[in-house]
């Protein structure tokens, strides 16, 4: 098995271990707020999908919470390089003047070595892609920019509110417009609706573009979501881990190898509140398993392109 991780991308961004703090923005999602839609993305719950910054953080300004969460983090970790991390919501849904408050509250913080910020491909006007470009030339900026697949058909099915069309879009206008920023593609697979090769055509897609990462997430069905709604009507099919790993297999096999993985697959962040793939609820037992089928297999990245150096040249 053999992969380009996040640990070896930050390594040699940074010299050393570097770690994300989650933080709070305060900002909503079109699919939340009416202008797509009230419910959410089919997937996602009140949380926004993720370990969001919870009660503590409403009404708490981006400075209080990191000034909170530094301390414990870099007690467990030892660590002394932090990134702060937008995760939950649409984090460039907002006025530039509102954005750029946000942006500029965490890199006061003298630990914050530069910003994660999780958004949509339809959520990125000329102008705040703009606005992350100044950022990135005095600072790490990585957008993490949740793609979730390149198939109409499923994102129709998850309820995004975007097309393909609209990431492929997204991704040449940064590509033209943000050249410093770094790039993070997330993808799900496991939809009903994804096609037999959605893990290939999305590695060969994100191979055309100037995409630093790519963050990997099974389908999960969470209790309070649409998917959660439709699972306790009629329970279609979620992946085994096995038939995951044949997914994250054909992924990596044809990414490129300049391209890092962040993440294998999810965990639920709440177990209890997780109705399917079991093995969603455990942290450490799936990743650890997807690497054992990885390296009886001997994947490796990028091994089923026909030539590497016609990518990179």
């Amino acid at each position: 098995m053999s992969y380009y991780s996040y640990s070896q991308y930050l390594q040699k961004i940074f010299g050393g271990k570097t770690y994300k703090v989650v933080v709070a923005s305060g900002l909503t999602c079109p699919t939340r707020d009416g202008s797509l839609s009230k419910a959410g993305c089919a997937f996602c719950d009140l949380r926004g999908s993720s370990s969001y910054f919870g009660k503590k953080g409403r009404g708490t300004s981006v400075q209080q919470q990191l000034q909170a969460r530094l301390p414990q983090v870099q007690a467990r970790f030892g660590a002394t390089r932090f990134l702060a991390y937008f995760q939950s919501y649409t984090n460039t849904y907002s006025d530039l003047d509102g954005l750029r408050q946000i942006y500029e509250s965490a890199l006061q913080e003298p630990q914050i070595q530069g910003l994660c910020i999780g958004t949509r491909p339809d959520c990125l006007a000329d102008s705040v892609i703009s606005l992350l470009e100044e950022l990135a030339q005095r600072t790490y900026v990585s957008l993490e920019l949740g793609i979730q697949s390149f198939e109409d058909t499923t994102l129709e099915w998850l309820a995004r509110g975007h097309t393909a069309q609209d990431s492929i879009h997204a991704l040449e206008r940064l590509k033209k417009l943000a050249p410093h920023v770094h790039i993070c593609a997330h993808l799900i697979f496991g939809s009903p609706t994804d096609s037999p090769h959605t893990a290939r055509k999305a590695s060969k897609i994100l191979n055309q573009y100037p995409v630093q990462g790519a963050k990997l997430h099974q389908l999960m069905i969470l209790k309070n979501t649409e998917l959660g709604r439709r699972w306790n009507e009629s329970q279609f099919h979620t992946l085994s881990l096995e038939e995951y790993a044949e997914q994250v297999i054909e992924f990596i096999e044809n990414l490129h190898p300049t391209i890092y993985l962040e993440r294998l697959c999810a965990t639920a962040s709440h177990s209890e509140e997780c109705l399917a793939p079991a093995w969603s609820c455990n942290r450490w037992k799936p990743h650890n398993q997807l690497r054992e089928i990885l390296k009886k297999t001997h994947c490796q990245q990028g091994s089923a392109l026909r030539s590497i150096s016609s990518l990179t040249s």
